[in-house]
């Protein structure tokens, strides 16, 4: 098992409480599943263990058959007469449990439930929540465990839903999420045997994030670039066709909406306000387009930067790896376009200008999505109160405009500026970027703070910067490289 020692903690506690617990697990594509099967298979043997998964592409009658089907599977017992709604579902189900059981303790492991009722209209939710707080509550000896890639689902319908049979009535939630780099990395040596450089390792996470799913997928015999050609850039490829996948089971009939802000956010790095991605879009600025952004959030596909001390002009962010990556590399081509690639064709474009370019954004947004890594370096993690990022556009032929991407503030009025590259070799800082720099900090002095405070500037780069004299005028309070982070 690599990292998730918290969560690991979090379930082995519930398994021995005195009483039920209703634990919502929720995350895409992170290992889920793989998770209880671990703690419940390996070490909590004593448990009697019952599983149902649901599919996005069966109607109800095929999931409830499926349902009674997973009951023979797990207990070996077939019900006696017709069974034609949830609600008879659960009451055989309680009854197996009654029979079979005895004072065990009983985990009750429900995967995919977003997928089992999608619209809500067939009455799953209702006989569950009946099930929960009618038989498995009262037994003190059930560990129900609901879990879903669709986070804003699981959000929806069991955390806000304040008429739901399920409200308030969890006792644990656990957002498992992807791996940081330095879990990916554990994850390289231990489980695919790859001797593996930590600039690769960064290369590796700018592609796949660290979703644990997509990572299983590489070849340690094959090099990046072929691997990249295998699960992208051929037609049957594992990847290839994962972005319109992901969307469509997740939120079917809403995917192409969601895909469009997705496809919109893509044309800027830097990201667009509500405001903007509306203009854009040529929408309203009403709830569809909140309820949507809101979703993506949820999922982790984008992220919200608020402009420091400023309660409107946040930013919205395609803050997941993979779909940056799939957005850049493949969003414009079609099934014919791939059919014709030569391949080897990624390792024309890993040396590419574009490339370059690419992966400095790309860097950035690693280093977003690894800020704690970067906390933990710097020893201020428990000092951090947030990160937003700061721009100031002069109005006059005196003064130079500023943008900071990454700015940290801490409690007491400290605020660090943390600039990050991504290169080959050491960052070799110019007289020309040392001036912009100092343009940065003398603007953020100027219009982002008030009042007393102390300001700090760090570079995260990829091998630390070469000293020259440039370095030695910049006031850098720390040079923190990948190695250090991973």
């Amino acid at each position: 098992m690599i990292g998730r020692l918290n969560e690991i903690a979090i379930l082995n506690d519930l398994c021995s409480s005195s009483k039920s617990e209703l634990i919502a697990l929720y995350g895409r594509r992170i290992g889920k599943t793989y998770l209880i099967n671990y703690i419940f298979n390996e070490h909590k043997k004593e448990c009697i263990f019952f599983r149902f998964t649901g599919s996005y592409e069966l109607d109800n009658t095929s999931q409830r058959e499926n349902f009674i089907e997973a009951i023979f599977d797990w207990f070996g017992v077939e019900p006696k007469n017709s069974i034609d709604s949830w609600t008879k579902a659960f009451n055989f189900l309680k009854r197996i449990i009654q029979l079979k059981t005895q004072n065990n303790k009983v985990v009750l492991f429900i995967d995919e439930i977003p997928w089992i009722d999608k619209k809500n209209n067939n009455g799953f939710l209702g006989a569950l929540g009946h099930f929960w707080n009618d038989f498995c509550e009262p037994n003190k000896n059930i560990i129900m465990i609901l879990c879903g890639s669709n986070s804003s689902w699981i959000k929806n319908k069991i955390f806000e839903d304040s008429e739901g049979p399920l409200y308030q009535r969890l006792t644990e939630k656990i957002h498992l999420k992807p791996f940081d780099l330095k879990e990916t990395k554990e994850y390289f040596i231990k489980e695919k045997g790859l001797l593996i450089d930590d600039k690769s390792v960064v290369e590796f996470y700018m592609i796949f994030g660290g979703v644990a799913k997509y990572l299983s997928f590489i070849n340690p015999k094959k090099r990046i670039d072929q691997n990249i050609d295998e699960l992208f850039f051929k037609v049957d490829g594992h990847l290839n066709k994962e972005f319109t996948t992901i969307f469509k089971s997740l939120y079917q009939d809403r995917s192409n909406f969601l895909i469009s802000i997705i496809n919109f956010l893509a044309k800027k790095q830097s990201g667009f306000t509500l405001n903007e991605i509306a203009e854009g879009l040529n929408i309203k600025l009403g709830a569809k387009l909140k309820d949507g952004v809101e979703d993506l959030l949820e999922c982790g596909f984008i992220l919200g930067l608020s402009k420091f001390n400023s309660k409107i002009n946040a930013k919205y962010i395609i803050s997941d790896p993979f779909i940056l990556f799939y957005q850049k590399w493949l969003g414009d081509k079609s099934k014919n376009d791939i059919m014709n690639l030569s391949l080897p064709y990624w390792n024309s474009i890993a040396t590419s200008q574009r490339y370059s370019i690419w992966s400095g954004f790309a860097f950035e947004t690693v280093c977003l999505a690894n800020i704690n890594l970067f906390l933990d370096v710097r020893k201020t993690k428990g000092l951090m109160k947030s990160y937003s990022y700061w721009s100031y556009k002069s109005n006059n032929d005196k003064e130079q405009g500023a943008q900071i991407d990454i700015l940290i503030e801490y409690a007491n009025n400290v605020y660090e500026i943390v600039e990050c590259k991504f290169y080959t070799d050491e960052f070799e800082i110019t007289d020309t970027y040392r001036k912009n720099i100092l343009n940065k900090i003398n603007m953020f002095s100027k219009y982002g703070v008030k009042g007393k405070y102390e300001l700090k500037f760090s570079m995260l780069t990829s091998y630390g910067c070469k000293k020259n004299i440039h370095y030695n005028n910049l006031p850098i309070c720390d040079d923190v490289c990948i190695s250090q982070l991973i």
